[in-house]
């Protein structure tokens, strides 16, 4: 059968030895003595033994200059012609007709080899046949199509990560300050039995509390055994079936050190604490009556349309969200930090609630300015306030009582206002932060009323002094309706707040 001649010239641009084609940098054409060529690669590993080189072709031998294959003369013509095929001038599929029937060469996009239209393999998708300037054009779209597509996914890979991270962040914070807390003293439970004996109504109940408490640790601690000795994700029903047949002093095994992941213990951890809050928080704490039930309803479900206004949706769950907040377990002691609701209202309508918890041990003073504003016990207050500003996947502000536009508000002390307290704190996803109002020389800044609720990581901002810890991704919904100046496109007040506990 006759040869192409495209493909003896294809033949010249490989290796004898190894088969492979000639290139500049790992494997160019190296000339011997005996006027064959090889590459550079098999030169130095196949045929080099020693100072010299020996030819599989006639075995004659060719001393290496200063003992290194790469010293050998490089065969010119040929790394051109290699280089000419590989996409330096013409293309393969462009140096000629087929060999077979002598008719113009194509390439076939359905199975990616070139062919004419007389090739019988080909017939079946005679219709995927095209010119090479045409098809390589066809190809290069779709090169191009899938390199944005990839990068379009790889932004939506980035954006989960980065929330992640935040989520990851947020839940070190909580942990590491969970562990920094201090236990009760034994000095002070010693004082609260002995408070409690002056009559057997108060002994009674404070035996009924401490029967709540060591109810609520012995599920938390269950719940504890079961995600250190899971080697499976585990689903609220799973722990429903393992908490209902493990007893109160059985602890299953844990898992061998070399079987633990900790991907898996994280999301069993995050799932425990969520079936925590959901379930257990309402079997084992009383729903609040009259007052403090309003004071513990939520909003309507939020909604953006096409326009980036704020809308209001009808579906709620009033209750659920907040009175869980209260016991949950993924909330620090309710009795060591304040925490504080504040409901709020798009376009009139109720839109829902967000649970904010003040760090009064490192920022007392910025602790009791948020406190008194909070409650409004002196006239003064957070509410009614308009959230005047609302920057994308970045952070919102309120707190103007005054101008709601950024220009007003104070702080309650004698002086309007002040210098925050050195925190330490950091600005991450759902740290809560005063907003710094006058500037000094020094341009640090003083604080009055107005606060920041952050949604990424701010290096630069600091005076945080609080956590959201119910209500973020309502936070997250609310930043999207501003604008590039940051400017709301609906009405956002606060229509009431005050102190959970």
């Amino acid at each position: 059968m006759a040869t192409s001649p495209l493909g003896e010239i294809e033949e010249l641009t490989l290796c004898s030895c190894c088969k492979r084609a000639f290139d500049e940098t790992e494997r160019p054409p190296k000339l011997l003595a005996c006027k064959h060529h090889f590459c550079l690669l098999c030169a130095r590993t196949v045929l080099g033994k020693g100072r010299e080189v020996y030819c599989v072709h006639c075995w004659k031998r060719t001393e290496l200059p200063d003992g290194r294959a790469e010293a050998l003369p490089t065969h010119g013509a040929v790394l051109a012609l290699a280089r000419r095929l590989a996409g330096g001038g013409a293309r393969p599929e462009e140096l000629g007709a087929c060999g077979a029937h002598a008719l113009p060469a194509l390439w076939c996009t359905a199975c990616g080899a070139r062919a004419c239209r007389a090739c019988a393999q080909h017939a079946p998708h005679a219709a995927a046949l095209r010119p090479p300037p045409e098809a390589r054009a066809l190809l290069a779209r779709e090169r191009r199509d899938l390199l944005a597509d990839l990068a379009r996914l790889a932004a939506r890979q980035r954006d989960l990560l980065l929330r992640a991270l935040d989520a990851a962040t947020a839940l070190k914070l909580r942990l590491e300050a969970e562990l920094a807390a201090p236990p009760r003293p034994p000095a002070a439970a010693a004082a609260a039995a002995a408070a409690a004996a002056a009559s057997l109504a108060a002994a009674a109940a404070e035996r009924d509390r401490l029967r709540a408490r060591h109810a609520e640790a012995t599920l938390q601690c269950r719940l504890d055994d079961l995600i250190r000795s899971a080697t499976v994700p585990l689903d609220f029903e799973l722990l429903r079936r393992a908490l209902a047949g493990l007893g109160a002093a059985e602890t299953p095994p844990p898992p061998p050190p070399d079987r633990r992941d900790p991907v898996l213990f994280l999301a069993n951890y995050c799932t425990a604490q969520l079936y925590a809050r959901h379930f257990l928080a309402r079997r084992s704490r009383p729903q609040p009556d009259g007052d403090g039930l309003e004071a513990l309803d939520g909003g309507g479900a939020f909604e953006c349309d096409s326009g980036g206004e704020a809308t209001a949706s009808p579906t709620t769950t009033p209750t659920t969200t907040a009175t869980s907040t209260i016991g949950s377990p993924l909330l620090r002691n309710p009795s060591a930090y304040p925490l504080f609701y504040f409901n709020l209202e798009v376009n009139g309508s109720p839109f829902g609630r967000i649970v904010i918890e003040v760090r009064s041990d490192v920022a007392p003073r910025m602790a009791r300015n948020f406190t008194v504003l909070a409650t409004g016990e002196l006239g003064i207050g957070y509410r009614g306030c308009a959230v005047f500003q609302c920057w994308e996947n970045e952070s919102v502000i309120t707190g103007d009582f005054e101008l709601n536009n950024g220009r007003g508000g104070r702080s309650v002390f004698e002086e309007s206002y002040f210098m925050p307290d050195d925190t330490k704190m950091v600005a991450v996803r759902g740290s809560v932060g005063m907003r710094r109002s006058q500037k000094r020389h020094d341009n640090l800044g003083l604080v009055g009323s107005q606060f920041r609720i952050v949604l990424r990581e701010m290096r630069g901002f600091t005076a945080i002094f609080a956590f959201v810890v119910e209500g973020l991704e309502l936070v997250d919904r609310l930043s999207r309706t501003g604008d590039s100046a940051g400017k709301p496109h609906s009405t956002i007040l606060i229509s009431s707040c005050g102190k959970l506990n």
